[in-house]
């Protein structure tokens, strides 16, 4: 009779042990779809941020278009127009982003560049975003390193960061974007990088504040001015990328965002 007490007690406890898997089984599922909808949430958030810095910059070049002919000064609207052009394709990619960032895998569309000759050619939009007041200057180096990245993506970081620069400088300033061939800021991991440095004079960020920037929506901008969006986006492109990011920031004396990305094997 104790033999078969003990035969029922172990099945009445594998009983047990499998209802608990299921329901730990069942609660993980769960959390991981709360996990899934919340990403898709930050993801598709995020993409409607930069949705938003494209609309600005459109707005941007049509309001200085309009100054320009006023003015008389009919020489200066192909670099305004080739910046809106360039919003607008940008807006529909990143609309076509938004429709899709629900969907599983989501996959970038790398590409084989120089990150210069991109900078180079967002100069005029870059500037256009900045406006009057704010000095932009570019250092880039003399390599002719290429690295494989979804173009667009980065595209969208880098007027995330200058317009994060702009804003920290209500009064004007400058803005300096930088280029060098650098190594992994976590030690050599065999990999060569390419570093993008925006370095800006504004008013700098407390440590205690550094360590929540990447936090989705998380901002210290005055409502209607700030989502908290464009540095987890960087973040996101960088990861995606396989790069790193560092920030380094001092109260008053500027804030520096270096972004190491990986140079493409050569072929």
């Amino acid at each position: 009779m104790s033999e078969l007490r003990e035969v029922i007690g172990a099945l009445q406890g594998d009983a047990d042990f499998k209802a608990e898997m299921r329901i730990a089984r069942v609660f993980h599922e769960t959390v991981g779809r709360d996990n899934d909808m919340h990403m898709i949430d930050v993801l598709a958030s995020g993409v409607a941020h930069d949705f938003n810095n494209r609309l600005q910059t459109m707005a941007s070049a049509l309001s200085l278009m309009r100054v320009h002919v006023a003015a008389g000064r009919a020489s200066d609207l192909g670099s305004l127009i080739e910046v809106a052009e360039r919003s607008l394709v940008s807006a529909g990619k990143l609309a076509h982003r938004l429709m899709t960032v629900a969907r599983k895998p989501v996959h970038q569309s790398d590409n084989l560049f120089q990150l210069n000759d991109a900078l180079l050619s967002m100069s005029d939009l870059l500037r256009c975003v900045l406006g009057e007041g704010i000095v932009l200057r570019l250092a880039l180096s003399d390599s002719e390193t290429r690295i494989r990245c979804d173009s667009h993506l980065l595209e969208c970081a880098i007027i995330n960061l200058v317009m994060n620069s702009r804003d920290a400088m209500p009064l004007g300033g400058i803005i300096t974007i930088e280029t060098s061939k650098s190594h992994s800021p976590k030690g050599d991991d065999g990999q060569e990088y390419v570093s993008l440095c925006v370095t800006d004079s504004g008013c700098g960020i407390t440590s205690d504040i550094l360590e929540k920037i990447f936090e989705p929506f998380f901002t210290m901008k005055p409502q209607g001015v700030g989502t908290g969006l464009g540095l987890p986006m960087i973040h996101h492109f960088v990861d995606q990328a396989r790069g790193h990011i560092e920030v380094h920031s001092m109260p008053q004396q500027g804030t520096c965002i270096k972004l190491y990305l990986p140079t493409a094997a050569e072929s």
